[in-house]
Parts: structure tokens; sequence; C-alpha cells
């Protein structure tokens, strides 16, 4: 088995191209674990445009989450990464709507495979890529992982929200799964989105419903996400 590249659609790939996606989440990797984390992704996953009621209060209200209390002098120490993310996250969401929705989508893959490739050698984890073998090809796979001297296989479905899980998302994986132990690779598969995993877990079981399966979809979310990090072998 071998991956090859799966690009996507010009948008998504203009969409990885993006300065806004990587500051974000670049950001994101420097508060892991943190609170604030969550915080930032919940914000993303709950705006898809600057119009939406609650945006200008929920996005001041990030910055003053950690503001936190002034000193002595009465100043406040703020990180210069929080003005940042402020600051790119406003000219995010000045942008087309369609354009927000890509991007949006691009950071939960890129936050992804940041997080899925510190527990892999070089050249194994990749975005947007397929898996091939003879006649065989998995749809496109959000970050996939092939390690040829390990014999083993991950490959990680992502989504912004659980709700826009779809039936084709599992039952690509599931395929993928079942070709990867027929050829005698060790495999993990798994969604991941900016909720909390059990109801990414919920909304699995929905979408499986009556599919038989024997490789089961673990489902990340904000509150075990870190997860990824750690080889699932």
């Amino acid at each position: 088995m071998k991956l090859i590249p799966a690009p996507g659609s010009a948008e998504m790939q203009d969409a990885f191209k993006s300065p806004y996606v990587h500051k974000i989440v670049n950001i994101l990797l420097q508060v892991k674990g943190e609170p604030f984390f969550n915080l930032v992704a919940r914000f993303i996953k709950d705006h898809s445009q600057r119009t939406e009621p609650q945006f200008s209060k929920q996005l001041q209200a990030l910055y003053i989450n950690q503001r936190g209390r002034p000193d002595a002098e009465g100043k406040f120490h703020i990180p210069p990464y929080i003005y940042e993310l402020i600051m790119t996250l406003n000219d995010f969401y000045e942008q087309d709507e369609r354009k927000i929705s890509f991007q949006r989508g691009a950071i939960v893959e890129l936050l992804a495979s940041k997080l899925v490739s510190t527990h892999c050698h070089a050249n194994e984890c990749f975005n947007n890529y397929r898996f091939v073998d003879r006649q065989y090809a998995s749809d496109q796979i959000d970050v996939a992982v092939h390690s040829e001297s390990r014999k083993q296989i991950e490959a990680y479905s992502c989504k912004i929200k659980h709700t826009s899980i779809q039936s084709e998302d599992c039952t690509n994986l599931i395929a993928l799964a079942d070709k990867a132990e027929e050829l005698s690779y060790a495999v993990h598969i798994g969604t991941i989105c900016f909720d909390h995993s059990t109801l990414i877990a919920r909304k699995i079981r929905d979408r499986l419903r009556d599919i038989p399966f024997s490789v089961p979809i673990k489902p990340y979310g904000l509150d075990n996400m870190l997860d990824l990090e750690v080889s699932p072998f």
C-alpha cells in the first residue's frame, strides 16, 4: 500500500496556504493543554461569520480571559501571541463567508496533522492523501500516516463540528481499515472535531448503524485531542 496526493478543490488548496490558518494553528499549538486552547477552538467552531450574534462579545472575551489580574502597578501582562491571535481572528472573519468555511476546515486538518506528526517519523504524516494498492483506492483522507517500516497505518477524518460527520466519511475509514488488515498492517482510524469526544462518538454510532466493522473509529475531541501526539499502537 502507498500514499498518493489528493489535494481536493482549488478552494481547499488555497485554504491550506492561508497565513491566517497557519497563524491560528501555531498559536493553538503554543497553548495546547491549557483551557485557552479549548476557548479558541470553540470560538472557531461556533462562528462561521462575524455577523453572528455574540461574535464581537465573545472575541473580546478571549482577550479578557487571558488578561488576568493586574500587577501591583496596575498593569496587565498579556503574552504577545494573544494580541496576534485577536488581530488574526478579526481579519480572518473579515473574509468572504465561503473562504472562512474552507479555512475553518483547514485549521482542524492542519492542527490535527501537527499533533499526529509528533509521534511519526519524517515523511510519514500527510494532509489530503489517499491510500492505494493495486485495484483499491481510498477516498481522500484528511490526515494520513503510512509507515512501511513499522507496517502501520493511521487515517483521520477532520470536521469543524460533530454534526458535519457523514456516513461516507465513516465508511471510507472502515474500508481502508479492512484493506490494511488484509495486507497485515496495524491500523488505527479516527475522527477529529472541535467538539467533545462523546458527541463525536454518538454521531459515529448513528452514521454506522447497521454497517459492520472490525476496527472501531476513535473519536477525538477537545477533551482528548492531545492523545493524537501519542502513537496508538
